[in-house]
Order: C-alpha cells, then structure tokens, then sequence
C-alpha cells in the first residue's frame, strides 16, 4: 500500500510549531508579551501555499493553544509557560514551607533548589467517597472518608492541586489531628504510625492524562484547546498487612509540567536537572542510585 503524504496544511503547521517552540516566532517581550505572526497573505508567499491551506493550519494552531486570532487585529503567538520538570521518588521530602513538614508530606517531586513552593491551608472535609475513591482503599459502597486538600504554588503561581483521603474510621480510633485544617508536622504518615501503628511499606503510582474540570481550569488558567489537559496521579499506600490505607490524588497542568522516574544507577547531572541534563558522556563512577 502506498503511503500517503501529510496534508500540506499540516506541514505549514508543523514548521509554524517548530518556529514557535525555537524561540523563532517567540512572543515579544513587554507588557502585552504577545507577538504577531505574519500575515495570512505573507504566510501563502512564503510557503507558496493557497488562502486556505494557511487558514487550516492556522486553525489547527489555535486548537493545539499555540497562537490565538482577533479580528482585524491578526495572529498572535502564545505564551508558553515555563516547564517544570519534576522527579517522582519514593523519599520523604518535606517541599512545603516550614522545614520537613505539611500536607505535601509525600509528594515525592524534587524541584530545583532555586524555586520556592508555598502551599495554602489545608481544607478537610467528610464526605462521602466516590466509587473509584472507594475502590482504591478497598472501602465498601456509601464509605466515609476524610479528605485533606492543598493548594500548591511555585513562585507564586499555581502548580499542583492534591487531595489526600482517609478512611473517617482512622479519627475514631485516635488519628483525630486529620480532622483539623491545619498542617500535620511529622508528616501524615509518620504521624498514623505514632497514632494507630500503621507504617507504609510500599505504595502505587497510577498516571493518566485527562481533561481538566471546571475549577482546575480556573486554577490552573487552562483553555480549551487540545493542549488543555492534566496530568492526574494516584498514589496508594500500604500497610505491612497489604492493605491500603491513604490516596493521594495530585494534578498537574500538563503544558507546564514533565514527570520523571528514575531507575539504577543514573547520571548525577540527570539526576539534579532532569530535561536540563548535559548528554555529554559521563564517568560511569559519577552516578548514583535512582
């Protein structure tokens, strides 16, 4: 079978993207930070293209978020936040303000050390958990829960939204601080180990890309475009008796936003700036474990 050639619009789109990302056709600097893209006639010359095939490519940048239109005024090309690149690990932190402490307990992420993170105060509800809350914690139907929320800021700019739940069972039998809204200073963990002799001996990542909801939108300042979306990641927890015993629900804009793991032995400069590494060759003794 004969392989088909991309459409012409979608390689003007393409080069558009790739001039956009290079800084080429970055936004201007200044108070409005927004920068023009050439005009509809100047784009059919360069890329000796038809009206409408510029048109189509021009529509498929402002669904992907690249550039938006106003008539009579042109094409702008899009601010593009900065990307944070964010290492998940298995390693009690402590990223909130206030030395190793707070709700962000576990977040497990490595930010580069020049960033500050502060973190709202903790909103605690009892509700009634939905069905995949339920399943996560292995909970009956119609279980309670405790869930603690935070908003978290980089710089002073939204970053991460997180929930943790816990069964409401753990205030009854003694772990009563979970119900303040307030941070939990040893970290949750620690602190439901001291409270009711739980310790976590293992957890579970589960990652996926979705649409954002309404208030992550306003959050988060998202759009509608395809390039609008989430990452959500579920970690749950276990007990030395296999059974779960938290879920902490993390969202991140994923525009702005690159997860890592690392496995082995892993390059240091990698380690300390991942998406930012030299790809130099390095040493094989200047590694360390992941």
């Amino acid at each position: 079978m004969a392989r088909m050639t991309p459409a012409r619009w979608r390689d003007i789109a393409d080069d558009l993207r790739r001039r956009i990302e290079s800084g080429d056709l970055a936004p201007a600097d200044g108070a409005s930070g927004r920068r023009p893209l050439p005009s509809e006639k100047d784009l059919e010359h360069h890329y000796r293209a038809s009206r409408n095939t510029v048109r189509d490519a021009l529509a498929w940048l402002r669904q992907q978020g690249y550039v938006v239109s106003e008539q009579g005024k042109g094409t702008f090309v899009v601010p593009q936040p900065d990307i944070v690149h964010v290492t998940l690990r298995a390693a009690e932190l402590g990223l909130a303000p206030g030395a190793r402490s707070a709700e962000w307990y576990n977040r497990d992420a490595a930010v580069p050390a020049h960033r500050e993170v502060t973190v709202s105060q903790v909103k605690v509800e009892v509700q009634e958990g939905t069905k995949v809350i339920a399943r996560y914690l292995r909970a009956g139907s119609g279980s309670e829960f405790i869930s603690r929320h935070q908003e978290i800021f980089l710089d002073d700019q939204p970053w991460v939204l997180q929930t943790s739940f816990y069964p409401l069972e753990f205030a009854t039998s003694g772990a009563t601080r979970l119900l303040l809204p307030r941070d939990i200073p040893e970290g949750a963990v620690a602190y439901l180990g001291a409270a009711l002799g739980y310790q976590e001996v293992g957890f579970h990542d589960e990652i996926k890309a979705r649409v954002p909801d309404e208030n992550e939108k306003r959050f988060f300042s998202l759009g509608d475009s395809a390039a609008s979306i989430v990452f959500e990641t579920v970690r749950t927890a276990y007990s030395a008796d296999g059974n779960p015993f938290r879920v902490t629900v993390t969202v991140w804009p994923a525009d702005r936003t690159r997860l890592h793991y690392n496995d082995g032995k892993v390059p240091i400069d990698v380690l300390k700036a991942p998406g930012d590494a030299s790809t130099d060759a390095t040493p094989a003794d200047d590694t360390e474990s992941g």
